[in-house]
C-alpha cells in the first residue's frame, strides 16, 4: 500500500508549537473485507485511513466535514462504525458549544451518517439523539459505541453519561441503548456506574475467550484507557486484580477491532505542548496499536502486532563496550555485574526507526535492571527503562528531570517471575515504545537525537541474551 509507512501513524509532521486542531486522536477502526478502516478526528472533521498491517497507510481522506456555529455538529466527536444489510452507519457526536445551557438546545448529541463504501457518506438528518433526560443528566451526551450484542441478540449503543445525581466530577456512567433495526432505540440500561470519574469516554465492548470486556478512557487525572471485565454482558463489571490499563498515562482513546483471529487496541500516543519535554500532555498525537493477549486468569496484557514486528527485518551489528562495572561477552550472552552501584554497557546505535529486542535476566537481589535508550557515551543525555524488580513495576525515565523539572514517571507495574523478562523495543523519532513480557509502556523524548541502544544494571548482575536490533 502507497502512502505513509510510520507504524505510528500521524497525517502530518509534529512541529513545535502545533496547534490543537492539527493533531489527530480518537480512533475509531472498523475491519472490512481484509482492511482496517481507521476512522479519526482531525481539523474538528472526521477522516480516515486504510490499512492491512498497520505498517503501510493510504492517503488519507475526508469522511465527514464539521458544520457551521449554528449546527449541531459545529464540532464533530468520536463515534462508532458498522454494517447492517449492505448499508455502513457511521453514529458521531454532534458538538455545539455555544448551545450550553441555552433552553431547548444541546452541546452533545448523537448523530449518524451512511455509507454503501465506506468511503462516501451522507449526514442522516432525521437521527437526532438527544440526552436522555429521563434517567441521565443533560450534558455528556457523546462517543455513541454501537456492536451485536450475541448474547442479547440485538444491537447495543453504548454512550457516554453521566449520572443525574452524585459526587462533582464523580457521576461519569456507562448508558446502553438497544435495537432490532438500529433505526429505532430504546433504554436497556446503566451498564457500569462506578462513582469514580467524570466520564466514560470513548467506550468499546466485547467478548474474547469466554469474557467480556469494557474499555473507556478517562481525563480526570491523566490521560488514561482503562478496561473492566465480566462474565456475562449483565455484569457484574470487576477491576481486574493487579492492573486495569493497557499502556502507560499517554495511551488515550483505544478502541478494539478485530479481523476474525486477533483482537487489537487502537488508541492514539499523547503528544506534549511545544513539543517539550516539560510540555503538558495535550490531546491527540500519533497512532499506537497493541495486540490483545488474554492471560489465564482472563485479564488482558498486551504484545507488538506480529505483522509490526515483522517488518523489521535487516540486522545490524552489536557489539558490546562496557562504560561502567564488570563486562562479560559472546556471542551468545552479555553478562554485566555492578554489585556496589550502577553500571551499563553500550550494545549498539539506534537508528531514527528501529526496534531493539532480549531476553534480561538478573541475579537474585539485584535491584534494578534495563535499556539505556539514546545514551552518549558520558550519559549526559538518556532515556532509561527501569525494570525496578524489587518493586515490581517499570519506569521509563530520562536525564532532565532535574532543577525543579522533576516530571512523574511514565510507569506501570509488572509481575516477574523467574528473575527474567522478555524485552521489545520500538524507537520511531521522538517515540519510545517498550513491551515488558505482555505489559506496554510508551513514552516519548523530544529534546535529545538518536543514540545508542545499551543494558544497565544497579546493585547486582544482569545477563542479556537473543539480542538483535533491526531495522525495516
Amino acid at each position: 500500500m502507497k502512502g505513509n509507512r510510520n507504524i505510528f501513524y500521524t497525517p502530518e509532521n509534529q512541529y513545535p508549537g502545533m496547534p490543537h486542531g492539527e493533531m489527530c486522536g480518537d480512533f475509531m477502526p472498523f475491519f472490512w473485507e481484509g482492511t482496517f478502516y481507521l476512522f479519526y478526528l482531525y481539523k474538528y472533521c472526521v477522516y480516515a485511513v486504510e490499512t492491512k498491517d498497520f505498517v503501510s497507510f493510504g492517503e488519507p481522506y475526508l469522511v465527514l466535514t464539521n458544520g457551521s456555529p449554528e449546527d449541531q455538529d459545529w464540532h464533530i466527536g468520536t463515534g462508532s462504525v458498522f454494517e447492517h444489510e449492505g448499508i455502513f452507519y457511521f453514529h458521531y457526536t454532534g458538538f455545539c458549544e455555544s448551545n450550553h445551557g441555552v433552553e431547548e438546545k444541546n452541546e452533545q448529541v448523537v448523530m449518524r451518517a451512511m455509507s454503501r463504501d465506506l468511503k462516501t457518506w451522507e449526514k442522516d438528518s432525521s437521527f437526532f439523539f438527544k440526552p436522555d433526560t429521563r434517567y441521565y443528566g443533560n450534558l455528556h451526551w457523546r462517543d455513541p459505541h454501537v456492536f451485536w450484542n450475541e448474547e442479547l441478540k440485538k444491537y447495543c449503543m453504548l454512550i457516554t453519561a453521566t449520572e443525574k445525581e452524585g459526587a462533582y466530577l464523580r457521576n461519569g456512567c456507562s448508558a446502553v441503548y438497544v435495537s432490532d433495526d438500529v433505526r429505532n432505540w430504546e433504554h436497556y440500561k446503566t451498564l457500569y456506574a462506578p462513582r469514580t470519574f467524570i466520564t466514560h469516554e470513548c467506550h468499546d465492548c466485547f467478548r474474547m475467550g469466554g469474557k467480556w470486556y469494557l474499555s473507556f478512557s478517562n481525563y480526570s487525572r491523566w490521560w488514561e484507557t482503562r478496561y473492566r471485565m465480566a462474565d456475562s454482558f449483565e455484569g457484574p463489571w470487576r477491576v481486574p486484580e493487579k492492573d486495569d490499563m493497557f499502556d502507560g498515562r499517554e495511551y488515550y482513546a483505544a478502541k478494539s477491532v478485530t479481523d476474525g483471529e486477533k483482537r487489537y487496541m487502537v488508541g492514539w500516543e499523547s503528544i506534549r505542548e511545544g513539543c517539550k519535554d516539560s510540555g503538558r500532555h495535550l490531546w491527540g498525537g500519533n497512532l499506537l496499536v497493541h495486540e490483545l493477549v488474554q492471560r489465564e486468569d482472563g485479564s488482558l496484557g498486551v504484545k507488538l502486532p506480529e505483522k509490526i514486528e515483522r517488518s523489521f527485518k535487516t540486522p545490524l551489528s552489536l557489539n558490546a563496550v562496557v562504560r561502567q562495572g564488570c563486562l562479560e561477552s559472546d556471542k551468545e550472552k552479555t553478562e554485566l555485574c555492578a554489585e556496589d552501584g550502577f553500571g551499563w554497557t553500550e550494545l549498539g546505535e539506534l537508528k531514527e526507526t528501529c526496534m531493539f529486542r532480549t531476553r534480561l535476566s538478573w541475579d537474585e537481589g539485584t535491584q534494578a535492571v534495563g535499556l539505556m535508550i539514546h545514551a552518549d557515551e558520558d550519559l549526559k543525555q538518556w532515556c532509561q527503562l527501569r525494570l525496578e524488580v524489587r518493586h515490581g513495576r517499570i519506569e521509563m525515565d530520562r536525564y532532565n528531570r532535574v532543577d525543579g523539572d522533576q516530571q512523574y514517571l511514565d510507569e506501570r507495574p509488572v509481575t516477574f517471575k523467574g528473575n527474567s523478562a522478555e524485552i521489545k523495543l520500538v524507537v520511531s523519532g521522538n517515540i519510545m515504545l517498550v513491551y515488558v513480557n505482555d505489559i506496554a509502556l510508551a513514552s516519548r523524548c523530544y529534546e535529545i537525537g538518536v543514540g545508542s541502544i545499551g543494558i544497565f544494571t544497579e546493585y547486582g548482575k544482569v545477563t542479556c541474551t537473543d539480542t538483535e536490533l533491526l531495522v525495516q
